[in-house]
């Protein structure tokens, strides 16, 4: 990674890319079935209902193919951080692209970068602007976790944002799961709830060292691509919760948006620091809100 000097406002690089507008509540999302809320589905499709149980990974594939195309995006999210009584809102703007590669720079109100975090495939880092330095380390398992100050993966955050909710969906396996009406689909450690009528995932399970990290989609953006327009993400063990909120306009596989992009970095005039000296205390997401 080498530094650069930040200017990232929101348009100014990534105005040429494709976007999509609006915010759509979950209810609309219901496609064929009139006035129908989701939880009435089975008594409204049975016939969708008995193909759910009797063979739910007929399900999987076409709801992954939603986002085939979907590569890399960045968008503008506000972030309200909560720890106990304790609570924050970052405004940051975030670059993901599927080869588990994520930059997350909390902007100021003029759109100057106060704070970082970000990984390329050699190295994770971190920088925050009251802190003379800037952690980096080698690109490795928990590197990337204890930068961003809770223990989600590159992948995680990537298949949460993007929408698809399970890390290496090419590898997920499908089942019926009664209890929840749903399609329950699993990979790589993380579990998630798939609705068979309107094939969005619902809500998801991260297993990590400290306790499971869940999720819970609450509205989706308008558009070919079904992207999360708002998120809750919870983490009972690290008691820490995130609400998230897309802003009206994003955009899918822009320019310039390759791996070359996230070995920069937006800082100057900082010290190195090894990434191993910080512990998960000092990331992104819990700075402000220690007790």
């Amino acid at each position: 990674m080498k530094a650069r000097q930040a200017d990232r406002a929101w348009g100014r690089r990534w105005s040429g890319g494709r976007a999509s507008r609006g915010l759509l509540a979950a209810a609309l999302l219901l496609l064929a079935t009139g006035c129908a809320r989701p939880d009435d589905w089975i008594e409204t499709r049975p016939d969708l209902a008995t193909r759910a149980r009797q063979d739910p990974a007929s399900f999987l594939a076409p709801a992954l193919a939603q986002w085939d195309g979907l590569r890399g995006m960045v968008g503008s999210w506000q972030v309200r951080a909560s720890r106990g009584i304790s609570s924050r809102t970052l405004d940051t703007q975030i670059h993901l692209m599927r080869d588990a590669l994520v930059q997350i720079e909390v902007l100021s109100p003029g759109f100057t970068t106060e704070g970082f975090v970000g990984v390329s495939t050699r190295e994770v880092g971190l920088w925050v602007s009251e802190d003379p330095c800037l952690y980096r380390g080698p690109n490795q398992p928990g590197a990337f976790a204890r930068a961003l100050g809770i223990e989600l993966a590159p992948e995680d955050i990537i298949a949460a944002l993007m929408g698809f909710a399970v890390p290496y969906p090419e590898r997920a396996t499908a089942v019926w799961d009664e209890t929840e009406r749903r399609i329950r689909v699993a990979s790589s450690g993380t579990t998630a709830w798939l609705h068979p009528l309107t094939l969005r995932f619902e809500r998801f399970v991260v297993a990590t060292p400290s306790g499971p990290i869940s999720g819970r989609y609450e509205s989706w953006t308008e558009g070919d691509v079904p992207v999360p327009a708002r998120l809750r993400v919870e983490g009972a063990a690290e008691d820490i919760t995130l609400e998230l909120r897309l802003a009206s306009e994003w955009n899918a596989n822009p320019a310039g948006l390759d791996e070359a992009f996230f070995e920069e970095l937006p800082v100057t005039d900082a010290v190195d620091c090894p990434l191993d000296e910080l512990a998960r205390e000092g990331g992104l997401l819990r700075r402000g809100l220690q007790r």
